[in-house]
């Protein structure tokens, strides 16, 4: 996870956005890119950017007195995410398409065992019985 040093807002186009920085020459560039009440505060440890926009709004009657703070907490509101959702994020898995098994005749006709009626129904008695858990009687 990365984390950031610096955090605060800038105005591009009229509109407020929340920045985050590692270096102070973040500031000067935003500059040079147009950007205007660009106020970017150094912060007391490394956070994560979630971290440090719940901090920022914890802090923003004190370190951000020049900002509005309506449009300053509805932006925050919109990018900080609850923990909750981080933990489910966490556990978000992107499945590739598998590829396919090669496999020649010759295995494949090995697995296939000549069972009687007999063994046949004992075999599905026991597999039935170790996945009754997965069955659903409808009733």
């Amino acid at each position: 996870m990365s984390t950031v040093q610096f955090a605060g807002f800038s105005r591009t186009n009229g509109s407020l956005k929340f920045r985050t920085a590692n270096e102070v020459k973040r500031i000067d560039v935003l500059r040079k890119l147009g950007d205007t009440d660009v106020v970017i505060l150094q912060l007391p440890s490394d956070m994560s950017k979630n971290e440090a926009a719940k901090y920022v709004l914890a802090n923003l009657a004190i370190s951000y007195a020049d900002f509005d703070t309506v449009e300053a907490k509805t932006l925050l509101a919109s990018i900080i995410k609850d923990d909750i959702t981080l933990a489910w994020s966490k556990k978000t898995v992107t499945v590739k398409k598998a590829n396919k098994i090669k496999i020649s005749k010759r295995a494949a006709e090995a697995d296939d065992v000549k069972l009687t009626p007999k063994q046949a129904a004992r075999v599905r008695d026991e597999w039935n019985a170790q996945h009754a858990h997965l069955s659903y009687d409808g009733k």
